[in-house]
C-alpha cells in the first residue's frame, strides 16, 4: 500500500512538473511583485514568470521570474540593487492557506548586484537589515551563483568588483542573518585578473548591529593583488593569503588575522627562501567610513619588527600608507631581503650588526625614514672585514642616503664613507671614501669595482678620495710604496709615490716616482680609453724622464715583450717565428715622450736621449729619436716589430761626427737586426751614405774628405762592408772607386786617379773601436 501511495506521488509530481509551466500566470505578476516588495522592502519589477516545482536547488512549489529588477532603497540611490536574468522563488507553503502569498527562497541565476555606500556612511545592505527588523519578519534566504557585485560610493561607480561571485544570506527567527559570500577580487581598469578567491562567512545582527565575520583570501599572486589597490603595481612578485576574524559594529570591526607571504622578491628575480613570512595582525574596519588601521602582532622579544598600514577609501579611490619599525633587526637579514629585491650588493658578502629605525612609505612622498646600523661588520671572501661602529641611513623618496661614517678595515686603518643609492632603475649606487691612509689591499674589502689602475696593485697605500658613481670612479689621491705587476716587463713597477687623478674612465697619473728592476724615472701617465662602446680605445699617454739607463738592463726589462721564443729548443726549431701575439700585447695603445740622460751600452756612453714614441699592438715607433755619443750624434727613427717571437727592429736616420782614424764620418741610411745578443749583431744589415773628413786611413795615407755608398753585414769587429761610388781627395788629388772588406779585417780601396788604378789597404777598424 504504501508502495503504491509513493508511487501515486512520484507520478502526480511528474505530471505537476510537465503540466504547470504551461499554466496561465500573468494574472499572478502583480500578487507575486507585490510579495517580493513586502520580503525586500524595495520595489520590484517582473519581466517574466513561470511555475516551477523547481525555483531552487529542492524541489518545491514556486516559480521562475525572468528580467527581474530588484530597485533599491531610495536612501541609496536610483540604480537598482540587483539585476537577475532569472530569479527562481520558492514560495513559503505557510502563506498559501494565510492568503498572503511569501517567498521563502530566491535564487538568483545570472545576477549582478550593487553595494552602495550612501553619502550619509550606511550601506544598502544595512537597509536590507533594517527593513526586516522593523517589519518583524524574516526576508527570503537569497542564493545566487556566479554572479557578480559592483561597489559604488554615492552615483559614482567604483573600479572594484568581485566577479564568478557566490552569495548566500539565510535570515534566522531572531533578525540576524548568516552570510556566505565568495568571489574573485577585479578591476574594471585591467582587462586580466589573477587573484584567488575571496571568502566572507559569518553573521549579520540587525537587532545590536553586529557582524561576526570570517576573512579568508586565498593564496593569489603577489602583484596582482598590489595591483588590486594600486594599477600601477610595484615590480615585487611572491604569493600572499590571509585569514582574518572580523567582529564588532560596522562601524568599529575589530581584526585580528595572519598573512602569509612567501618567495617574495623583483620581478626580474629568482625567488628563494628570504621572501618567506607569516604574520600575525590586527586592528581595526570602519565600513562606513573606509578606514583600515592594521598592524602586526608579534611580541617584540620575538619578532623586532612592527609592520603598519592604513587604507582610507579603498573602494572608492584607495589611498594608503605603511610603516616599519625595526628594533635590532639582523643586519644580515635585511641586506638579504635588500638583495632579493633588487639591490646590487657584492657577491659572497656576509654581514653582521643590527639595524634599528623606522621606515614609512605614502602614496605622494614615497619612503621616508632614519634607521641606524649598530657595529656593523661587511666582509667578501678573502678580504679584511669593514668595520662600523654606527652607520645612520636617511631615507626620502626614491633615495637612501648614508651619513658621513667612520669604518675600520683592520686594527689600523679607517676611511670616511658617505654617500647615497637610487631605488629607482638603474639602482645606481653614489659612494664616497676618504682616508689619510689606506692599504690598497684594504680597498678591496669595500667589495666594490676595482679603482682603475689599483685593480693590478698588489700592495701600497693611498691616501686621499674617490668617489664611485654609476659603475665609474672619480678623485683625487695620492698613491705610495706600491707595487704593480704588469704585462710585459718581466719585473714588477714599484712607485715609490704618484699623484692619482681619476675622471669616469680616464686615469691621470702626475709627479711620479718610481723603478722598474735596476731603473729608475720620473712623469706622467694618463688612460683615455674610449666612452663609448663602440668608440676605438684611446690611446695612453705618457711622459717618462729616465737619468740612467743600461741597455742589457732594458733588454732585461723588456724580455717579455721582446722575447717570446726564449731556449734552445724553441731557437733550434724556430717555434718563435710563428708564435701567436698575446692579448695583452695586442691590447697596448700608448703614445708619449720618453727621455734618457744617460744610456750605457757596454763601454759605449749616449747622453740626451730624447724620443716620441707610438705603441701599437705588436708594433712600436719611436720617432725624432736623438741623443749623442761625444763627439758623435744621431737622429732618425726607430721601428720594432714584434709580431713574432723575435723581435725586428728598422732605423732610418743618420749618425753625424763619428770619432774615425783621427777625422770624422757621417752616416746616413737605414739598418735592419732581428733577435738579441749576438744573434743581434750578426743579423745586422744596413746601407746608405758615408762622408768622411780628415780620415787618417793608413799610417801613409790620409784623405782629406772621403764619400761613399755602403752595404754592411754583421756588426762589430766580425762585419763586412762593401764600399762603391768612392770619391776621395788625397792632398789635392781626387780619387775615385770601391772597396770591400777582408775576413782578416783589413780593408781593401780599388780606386782611380788620373786612369792610373791605385791600391790602398788598412784596418777597417782600429784596435779601440775593436
Amino acid at each position: 500500500m504504501k508502495l503504491k501511495v509513493a508511487l501515486g506521488v512520484l507520478i502526480g509530481l511528474a505530471v505537476s512538473a510537465a503540466v504547470v509551466p504551461y499554466l496561465p500566470t500573468d494574472v499572478l505578476r502583480p500578487g507575486i511583485e507585490r510579495a517580493l516588495e513586502r520580503s525586500l522592502g524595495r520595489k520590484v519589477d517582473v519581466g517574466g514568470i513561470r511555475l516551477t516545482l523547481f525555483p531552487g536547488p529542492l524541489p518545491r512549489p514556486g516559480f521562475t521570474l525572468e528580467r527581474v529588477t530588484i530597485h533599491e532603497d531610495p536612501r541609496a540611490g536610483i540604480e537598482p540593487l540587483a539585476y537577475v536574468e532569472s530569479l527562481g522563488a520558492s514560495m513559503r507553503v505557510v502563506s498559501l492557506f494565510q492568503r498572503k502569498l511569501e517567498f521563502s527562497s530566491l535564487n538568483l541565476n545570472d545576477a549582478t548586484i550593487n553595494m552602495v555606500k550612501t553619502d550619509a556612511g550606511p550601506w544598502n545592505f544595512q537597509f536590507l537589515l533594517e527593513n526586516s527588523s522593523a517589519n518583524s519578519k524574516r526576508i527570503p534566504s537569497i542564493r545566487m551563483r556566479s554572479g557578480r557585485v559592483n561597489f559604488k560610493f554615492g552615483d559614482t561607480k567604483s573600479v572594484f568588483y568581485f566577479n564568478d561571485a557566490d552569495l548566500d544570506v539565510i535570515p534566522s527567527g531572531d533578525g540576524s542573518m548568516e552570510l556566505r559570500f565568495g568571489g574573485a577580487p577585479s578591476r574594471t581598469d585591467r582587462s586580466t585578473q589573477e587573484f584567488g578567491r575571496f571568502f566572507v562567512r559569518g553573521t549579520a545582527a540587525s537587532q545590536s548591529r553586529r557582524l561576526d565575520l570570517k576573512v579568508e583570501l586565498e593564496r593569489s599572486p603577489l602583484a596582482e593583488t598590489l595591483r588590486w589597490m594600486d594599477p600601477r603595481g610595484f615590480d615585487v612578485h611572491g604569493t600572499v593569503a590571509l585569514d582574518a576574524q572580523l567582529s564588532g559594529p560596522p562601524s568599529h570591526l575589530d581584526v585580528a588575522g595572519r598573512i602569509q607571504l612567501a618567495e617574495v622578491h623583483r620581478w626580474d628575480l629568482i625567488p628563494n627562501e628570504v621572501g618567506a613570512l607569516n604574520l600575525g595582525f590586527g586592528g581595526t574596519l570602519d565600513l562606513r567610513g573606509e578606514r583600515l588601521d592594521l598592524q602586526t602582532t608579534a611580541d617584540r622579544n620575538v619578532s623586532p619588527m612592527v609592520i603598519r598600514f592604513r587604507s582610507w577609501d579603498f573602494l572608492k579611490s584607495p589611498h594608503w600608507d605603511a610603516g616599519v619599525d625595526l628594533q635590532q633587526v639582523p643586519l644580515a637579514t635585511m641586506l638579504a631581503v635588500c638583495g632579493h629585491m633588487g639591490a646590487t650588493l657584492p657577491e659572497n658578502l656576509s654581514a653582521q650588526g643590527s639595524v634599528s629605525g623606522s621606515v614609512t612609505y605614502n602614496e605622494p612622498q614615497g619612503m621616508q625614514g632614519r634607521v641606524v646600523v649598530r657595529d656593523a661588520s661587511l666582509s667578501v671572501p678573502e678580504e679584511t672585514p669593514v668595520e662600523a661602529p654606527v652607520a645612520t641611513l636617511d631615507i626620502a623618496g626614491r633615495s637612501i642616503n648614508l651619513e658621513s661614517a667612520s669604518v675600520h678595515i683592520g686594527e689600523s686603518q679607517s676611511a670616511d664613507i658617505e654617500g647615497s643609492y637610487d631605488l629607482d632603475q638603474p639602482r645606481s649606487l653614489d659612494l664616497k671614501i676618504t682616508t689619510r691612509g689606506l692599504s690598497v689591499a684594504s680597498m678591496r674589502s669595500f667589495g666594490l669595482e676595482a679603482i682603475p689602475m689599483l685593480e693590478q696593485t698588489a700592495e701600497g697605500t693611498w691616501h686621499g678620495w674617490a668617489r664611485y658613481q654609476g659603475g665609474d670612479w672619480s678623485g683625487e689621491s695620492e698613491l705610495q710604496n706600491a707595487r704593480i705587476v704588469l704585462d710585459g716587463l718581466a719585473e714588477p713597477l714599484l712607485i715609490r709615490s704618484a699623484s692619482v687623478s681619476l675622471n669616469g674612465k680616464r686615469v691621470a697619473v702626475n709627479r711620479l716616482q718610481a723603478k722598474v728592476g735596476a731603473i729608475a724615472f720620473t712623469g706622467s701617465y694618463r688612460w683615455e680609453p674610449g666612452l663609448e662602446p663602440s668608440e676605438k680605445a684611446r690611446p695612453d699617454k705618457f711622459d717618462l724622464k729616465i737619468d740612467e739607463a743600461d741597455i742589457a738592463e732594458l733588454s732585461h726589462l723588456f724580455a717579455p715583450a721582446l722575447l717570446r721564443n726564449r731556449g734552445f729548443l724553441a731557437r733550434t726549431l724556430r717555434l718563435g717565428a710563428n708564435a701567436p701575439v698575446p692579448a695583452w700585447l695586442k691590447a697596448i695603445r700608448t703614445e708619449g715622450a720618453i727621455s734618457i740622460g744617460t744610456l750605457t751600452a757596454g763601454d759605449l756612453r749616449f747622453q740626451g736621449i730624447t724620443a716620441q714614441v707610438k705603441w701599437t699592438g705588436p708594433k712600436a715607433q719611436l720617432t725624432e729619436l736623438a741623443g749623442s755619443s761625444a763627439p758623435a750624434e744621431f737622429s732618425g727613427d726607430l721601428g720594432v716589430d714584434l709580431s713574432t717571437g723575435t723581435p725586428r727592429y728598422h732605423f732610418d736616420g743618420r749618425a753625424m761626427d763619428i770619432a774615425y782614424k783621427g777625422g770624422a764620418l757621417d752616416l746616413e741610411g737605414v739598418l735592419d737586426a732581428e733577435g738579441d745578443g749576438s744573434d743581434l749583431f750578426d743579423s745586422v744589415r744596413a746601407e746608405g751614405t758615408l762622408q768622411g773628413r780628415a780620415i787618417l786611413f793608413a799610417p801613409d795615407t790620409e784623405f782629406r774628405s772621403v764619400a761613399a755608398r755602403f752595404e754592411m753585414q754583421g756588426g762589430g769587429a766580425a762585419s763586412r762592408w762593401k764600399l762603391s761610388n768612392i770619391e776621395a781627395n788625397q792632398s789635392g788629388e781626387l780619387l775615385a772607386g770601391s772597396g770591400v772588406s777582408q775576413t782578416d779585417g783589413r780593408l781593401v780601396l780599388e780606386l782611380v786617379s788620373r786612369g792610373k788604378p791605385l791600391r790602398y789597404t788598412g784596418t777597417l777598424l782600429t784596435a779601440a773601436q775593436q
